[in-house]
């Protein structure tokens, strides 16, 4: 697999921390995660100092870089994590297997399954966070973004997308997907049929040939990536024009607010 160094556009936000700093009162709890969004997701919260350690690849923000590591995203370790002595694990239960969250339940030690499918599960699952680990009551700024995404929803014309998340062999982005979700709510159709529920399919090329979409997304890493999706989309579809969009993965490949305040200016920029 070749590794590619991709330079984010400047017109991109980074925002590490879309929240305030956290209220007065608050006592700092030990918290772990078990995946980078989930990480990423404390941290925009506002609560990331309250952070013991995270899965591997969790990168962002810079701060999260220097936190000690429990395992890999797919397979934590329960006694490295015990070690830390933690008030909460949070949990990604698409990526936690399911018998290290029954041993800190056997163990009695407190934790959160977090799920997260569309733009409506993050408000909820943030909502839940931010309420069982933190006693907040009042979500303000969650409600100031989900008024800022309903405007973004108003301005995009509808368009028709195929979302690629490997060329070979084919395999696209299912709509039962966050990012997919938040394509469509951005005035996307997903291409894929609604009856399709697995997450990432592969698909027939001959498929492919027969639908062709207005904008083809490949999620990835490199312009080089890009150039070479540009080339498949020239032979899968060589009479229609079809645009395909970058959509840089350490940006759009975790179900953050990261990812919903980023790709409304993306997609201006590019349809």
């Amino acid at each position: 697999m070749k590794i590619f160094i991709y330079f984010i556009p400047l017109f991109f936000l980074l925002p590490q921390y879309i929240f305030s700093a956290e209220p007065l009162g608050i006592s700092k709890s030990r918290i772990i995660t078990t995946s980078p969004a989930l990480t990423e997701l404390l941290f925009e919260l506002g609560y990331g100092n309250h952070l013991v350690a995270a899965s591997h690849y969790s990168d962002y923000p810079e701060k999260a870089k220097s936190l000690p590591r429990i395992g890999t995203l797919f397979s934590p370790g329960l006694e490295k994590t015990l070690s830390f002595l933690p008030d909460w694990v949070l949990i990604d239960s698409e990526a936690t297997p399911t018998h290290f969250t029954r041993q800190l339940a056997k163990l009695q030690f407190r934790y959160l399954e977090i799920s997260i499918h569309s733009v409506s599960d993050l408000f909820k699952e943030a909502e839940k966070i931010l309420h069982l680990v933190f006693n907040q009551t009042q979500f303000n700024t969650l409600d100031s973004l989900k008024i800022e995404f309903d405007n973004h929803k108003k301005r995009n014309r509808p368009f028709r997308f195929i979302a690629l998340a490997w060329p070979s062999p084919i395999t696209l982005i299912g709509g039962h997907t966050f990012l997919s979700d938040l394509l469509t709510q951005l005035g996307g159709k997903n291409m894929l049929p609604k009856s399709l529920t697995t997450p990432y399919p592969q698909i027939a090329i001959e498929w492919i040939l027969k639908n062709s979409p207005d904008y083809l997304f490949i999620l990835g890493d490199s312009i080089e990536q890009k150039e070479e999706t540009q080339k498949l989309s020239k032979i899968w579809w060589p009479h229609k024009n079809v645009k395909v969009i970058l959509l840089p993965s350490d940006r759009f490949a975790r179900t953050t607010f990261g990812a919903i305040t980023n790709l409304p200016i993306l997609l201006e920029k590019e349809l």
